[in-house]
């Protein structure tokens, strides 16, 4: 791969995610709960647990929908 194509590729995916705290990803997972796929990425990267998913607003069911994946 040549230099500008790596730089391109890098500076999309910065441009994306500049800077996340656990916070902000937890807000993200309440918001688009509803398309699980894009947010079951963000659950195991932070490790995400069913206590503090419900604390921030999820409902039940959606926690329990993720099964195995929170603690």
């Amino acid at each position: 791969m040549g230099k500008a194509k790596r730089r391109s590729l890098n500076n999309g995916i910065n441009a994306k995610f500049p800077y996340m705290t656990r916070e902000s990803a937890l807000n993200s997972v309440i918001e688009n709960i509803e398309h699980k796929s894009e947010v079951i990425d963000t659950i195991t990267l932070f490790g995400f647990t069913a206590e503090e998913m419900l604390e921030a607003g999820a409902a039940y069911e959606d926690v329990l929908a993720f099964g195995g994946l929170v603690k």
